[in-house]
Parts: structure tokens; sequence; C-alpha cells
């Protein structure tokens, strides 16, 4: 195995972190549990960005090191966690259940994503998907109309002021983001969201396969990917959106226009994912609360609101030890958010509520790690099954990235890869809402070339870079 010269740093950098924020510990089993988490997602972010960018796994991996390899080292190193629980280090046996749950996810995440990747059959590099040209003109005619009447609703000013004022906005409109769902929430802030990401997407990718030079660029065209790009700068910008909806917008946005896959590009990527999930993700409470302080960043900052992701796993465990599995109810919940209470009344709210509930939160709009609600949907077995599913996905992704840029999985890379970091984050009741309409319009538009054929290993195809059409 290749190793980078720069991945050594990178490793010594996360002991360094460990170190910083290891004191008076008194429980090493708890350490040591926590430090596996890190090591092995820090070694799977190295590993997704060393030689060549695969931007789907590197983003769980990384995210994974700082909210659930860093963050539980800050809080149990500190002795507390984040809204003052002091209940949930009270019991080691359930802090220790909590952290070998948290390794065997990324352990499993890591089979799936490493195992796929050596027998991943992807596409030779010739293969072009297309673009449903109706399919685009309907989805940017339908974010026109429903963009239209969202600005009407919510009003404009509620769109760039700030999260609590969308909010307020839309609880005057009749759709409480405190339900969970509903008619109003899908149309006024899901489904304008999707269509900007799927209309932006698509024009980027219709530019690219027709890339002639810019004086080819035809406007109807460039016309289609503005009104895509004005959507998200609406509909999905940080300031009255969730960070992980304008992470999910503009981030794939990004990706998609930019294509990078070196080995430069993965240590950028790598870099700039550490940075963005140790201090910017934290920072980003400035768009809901109006103050922002670099200097605030201490091992304290890990122990905020934000790493609320480890105590929440604890919490899980004494959830189901009272309620018992959920069997998918939350999930089927998730995916049919649209359908308002009214209609469905045994309709789940979102999973991290109902946890937070549990464990006597006043405030229960918390987080949920993926890998704890697939053990409160399912138990140990979905949540082997579901992290190896996230990355044989990942690996799938990647590997088109990487090998064929112009097919269809390929074009799903950049949307898959952003959605990676609140996939991770959860709860499912929150992301899928937010993410599965412009996965599915993508799914329709985007049209898988009748000539792809498969690679008998796709690793012995190396990567390359793409370049425009009439460039070859």
């Amino acid at each position: 195995m290749r190793i980078n010269p720069w991945a050594l740093p990178l490793v010594l950098l996360g002991a360094a972190i460990v170190a910083l924020l290891v004191r008076d510990l008194s429980d090493p089993a708890a350490l040591a549990l926590a430090g596996l988490s890190a090591v092995i997602a820090l070694s799977g972010a190295i590993q997704s960005a060393a030689h060549e960018l695969r931007p789907a796994a590197a983003a769980f991996y990384v995210f994974w090191f700082a909210w659930l390899g860093v963050g539980p080292i800050a809080q149990l190193t500190l002795g507390r966690v984040a809204w003052n629980d002091t209940r949930a280090l009270a019991d080691p046996a359930a802090v220790r259940l909590a952290l070998v749950l948290t390794a065997l996810a990324i352990a499993f995440f890591a089979i799936g994503d490493l195992a796929t990747r050596a027998r991943v059959r992807a596409p030779r590099p010739e293969a072009r998907a297309s673009i449903r040209r109706v399919v685009h003109g309907i989805v940017v005619a339908a974010l026109v109309v429903v963009g239209v009447n969202a600005v009407n609703v919510l009003g404009l000013n509620s769109l760039f002021a700030s999260r609590n004022a969308r909010g307020d906005a839309l609880d005057a409109a009749g759709g409480s983001l405190s339900d969970a769902g509903g008619v109003v929430y899908a149309l006024y802030t899901v489904l304008p969201a999707g269509l900007a990401i799927a209309a932006a997407l698509l024009g980027v990718y219709r530019l690219q396969l027709a890339w002639r030079g810019l004086a080819h660029v035809r406007v109807s065209e460039m016309g289609l990917l503005l009104v895509g790009v004005v959507g998200i700068a609406l509909f999905a910008n940080p300031f009255s959106q969730t960070r992980f909806i304008a992470l999910l917008a503009l981030g794939s946005l990004v990706l998609a226009a930019v294509r990078p896959r070196s080995p430069r590009a993965g240590f950028a990527f790598l870099a700039l994912g550490i940075a963005a999930t140790l201090l910017i993700y934290p920072l980003a409470n400035v768009f809901r609360r109006g103050t922002l302080s670099f200097g605030s960043i201490t091992a304290n900052t890990f122990v905020s609101p934000d790493f609320d992701g480890f105590q929440q796993v604890v919490n899980t465990l004494s959830y189901v030890q009272t309620h018992g599995f959920a069997g998918g109810h939350h999930l089927v919940s998730a995916v049919l958010f649209f359908v308002p209470r009214s209609v469905w009344a045994d309709k789940a709210t979102i999973a991290s509520a109902d946890v937070a509930k549990h464990a006597g939160y006043s405030f229960t709009n918390l987080s949920l790690p993926v890998h704890a609600e697939l053990y409160l949907q399912f138990g140990i077995a979905g949540l082997v099954v579901g992290m190896l599913l996230l990355g044989v996905l990942a690996a799938r992704v990647d590997s088109a990235w990487l090998h064929a840029p112009l097919s269809k999985w390929a074009m799903l890379a950049p949307l898959v890869s952003m959605a990676m970091f609140g996939i991770l984050r959860g709860p499912l009741g929150a992301q899928v809402p937010a993410y599965l309409p412009a996965i599915l319009i993508l799914l329709v538009a985007i049209r898988s070339s009748p000539r792809t054929r498969a690679l008998p290993d796709a690793t012995e195809q190396p990567s390359y870079d793409l370049q425009p059409v009439g460039a070859r």
C-alpha cells in the first residue's frame, strides 16, 4: 500500500489533538475505545485522499473523526457533555457500550468501503450519461413556480435574515418545523431547495457534456443554470437554511464544477474538511445567533450543542432499553415526510426528538448519529448492515467519480458526498426530506449511457483528469 509523505504528519496531527485534550482521565478503557474510533476514521480519511480523491468516503471519515472521535475524547476528558447533561456520563457501562457501538459502526463502514473498492465493476472512462432536457426544463419551470410562491408566502427578507426568522415565517404559514413534515413544510422549505439544487447541477452537467469552448455555450443552457443558482441563493443559503442543506447545495455545486481528483486535490479536501469540522462547523452558529468569535474555539467547544452526537448515542441506549426497537417507524415517516399528520395520525416525530425527550431535555432539536438511529430502529443487525451499505454506496460513487467522470454514478457523486455530512449527523427524519427530492430528480433526469460496459477490476483502471470534450 502506497503512503503519501503528508499522511504521517496528518496522523501525528490527530495524535497531537488527542494528547492536548487528554489529562486526568478516570476511565482509560473509555479513552481507548474513543481513540480507536478516531484512528479508524482518520486512517480512512487519509486513504480516501492520499492517492486520489474519493469525496464521498473522505467526507464521511473526516466528519466522523471530528464529531465522534475528537468530540467524545474531549468530553470524556472534561467530564461533561453538551446541554449540561450530568447524567450522560454517569453510567460507565453505558458510556463504554456507546463507544463500542461507535467504533463498530465506523469499522463496518470502512469494511464496506474498502471491500467495494477492490471489487466494484466501474463503467469504462468513455461512458457518457446524458441529461433529459425535457426533465431539466420541467424542473426549472417547477422551481420558478414553487419559488415565487414561497417568496410571496415567507417574504424575501426571511430568506436571508436568520434560521429563526425563516422558522417564524414558516410557522405563520402553518408549517412548523417542529411538526417535521406536512404539505406546507414540503412546499416552502424542502421542495424549493431540492429543485434549486437539482436544476443547478443539471445545468452544470449539460454544459460539461456539450463543452466546446465558451463561444459555443448556448444562451438557453446558461439561463437554466442561472435559474438554479439563483434558487440556491434564495432557498439553500447558510443564513436561513440549516448548515447541512447549505453545504449540500454549495458543496455539491463546487464539486461538480471543479471536479477535483488528484492527490493534491485530496490533500486540499482533507485539510479543508478537518478545519471545517473542527472550527467552522461550531462557528456556523453565527447564522443562528449572530455572534462570531474564533477565539472561543477551545476544548470547551467540544461540549457545545454542536457536539451532542456522542451523548445522543448514550441516550439512545437508554431509550431502547425502555421502549424497545422502533422497527423502522421513524425511517418510513422520514421518507413520507410530505404526508400531513391530519392524514397519518401515527406518523413518527424525528427520532432525535424522541430520544432527547426521553433523556429529559426541554430542548429536543438535537442530532442523532446515523449508527445510533440504525440501532434504535433495528438493533445491532441494523447498525451493521446499514453501515456496510453506506460504505458500499460511498465506494460505488467514488469509483465512478475517478474512473468514468461522465457516467451517471459520477454525476451523483457530488450530491452523495455532501449528503454524507448530514446523514452522519442525523436524524434521518430531518435529513432525508432535505436530500431526497434532489437525489430523485437527478436519478430521473440523468440517462445512463447505453454503451456503458464494466471493467473486470476497477482497481486496474488508473484515474485520469477529465478535460472538456473539445480539448480531446
